[in-house]
């Protein structure tokens, strides 16, 4: 997040100047993804299985994407290849969303301001 300060002792120019800068940068890759990257360990079933004596199955490695109230979609992520494109997609929507939430700082004081 910008700190507020910050922006309230910049020019309205450097401001201009700086949202400029965050639209020319911003970019939406195409392995975007929205979604955690999840590591869990597993018990099964079987009565006899090693994972009751606390020697879990795993690690497995999921994509965990909220698709709205109540709907989860879970995706196992089976090759290295597929973790590594995952982790990849998630830190380009974070960054993404870093970029969103200071330009939308940006405006808020360009407009407490009165300026465009």
């Amino acid at each position: 997040m910008v700190k507020t300060e910050y922006l309230q002792t910049t020019s309205a120019s450097r401001l201009q100047k700086r949202r400029a800068a965050i639209l020319h940068k911003m970019q939406t890759p195409a392995h975007f993804l929205r979604g955690s990257f999840v590591k869990q360990y597993l018990t099964c079933g079987k009565a006899n299985c090693r994972c009751r004596r606390g020697f879990k199955h795993g690690p497995f490695f999921y994509l965990v994407q909220c698709l709205g109230t109540g709907r989860v979609r879970k995706f196992l992520l089976k090759t290295p290849a597929q973790r590594k494109q995952a982790r990849s997609g998630i830190a380009a929507h974070l960054k993404l969303q870093r970029q969103l939430a200071e330009l939308s700082e940006i405006n808020t004081e360009l407009l407490r301001r009165g300026g465009t």
